[in-house]
């Protein structure tokens, strides 16, 4: 069973995941690069409205994305930046869509889930409450959950505040999103080694 997270973003605000990391401009056109954040690239297309970190320019809609081979970018184009001058004026913004807009352009597959689905979610093992998760982490190929400890684990135990807990079948038994309650094995010693 593949127990993989999908993400649009590591960070969430309010109700804005971030897809992506705007960079410089491409041409003369008003296209810029698109460093991608998101498991999901194909949900960004042509003719969505975005938003972004950008004060003036806080609501975008894409006018073109072109993925590109071999980099580590994508070119797109908003509606009505047509410019360099003006497109210079996103960079190094953040690209955001919404929850609703995120759970209807990206389907999920059995035992995946949306990062802003699994924060906040109790980390149970043999019934009792090891931490909540705070964050999610992509390091390498391995999605890590950080892990607020139990408070009651920290002063009776003397653990950690915090842990990093890696996504995989080695640590996690079930997900159950519902309950807001992921049911592991072997957390226990990743928190009391920390």
């Amino acid at each position: 069973m593949d127990k993989t997270t999908k993400s649009l973003s590591k960070q969430s605000t309010n109700n804005l995941i971030q897809i992506g990391k705007i960079g410089r401009t491409i041409g003369f056109d008003g296209s810029l690069r698109l460093f991608v954040q998101t498991d999901f690239p194909t949900s960004i297309a042509k003719d969505k409205p975005y938003y972004t970190s950008h004060r003036i320019y806080s609501s975008v809609i894409v006018q073109s994305y072109t993925p590109l081979p071999n980099k580590d970018y994508a070119k797109i184009q908003f509606r009505d930046i047509t410019t360099q001058e003006i497109a210079k004026a996103l960079t190094n913004h953040i690209l955001y869509a919404t929850i609703e807009q995120s759970r209807q352009d990206c389907i999920l597959k059995d035992d995946e889930f949306f990062w802003f689905d699994i924060i906040g979610c109790d980390i149970i093992e043999s019934q009792i409450s090891l931490g909540k998760v705070q964050e999610i982490e992509r390091i390498g190929n391995t999605d890590y959950m950080l892990i607020s400890t139990n408070p009651h684990l920290i002063t009776t135990h003397k653990l950690p505040k915090t842990f990093l807990l890696p996504y995989i079948d080695r640590f996690i038994i079930q997900t159950d999103i519902a309950q807001k309650c992921i049911y592991t094995q072997n957390a226990r010693e990743i928190l009391e080694s920390s």
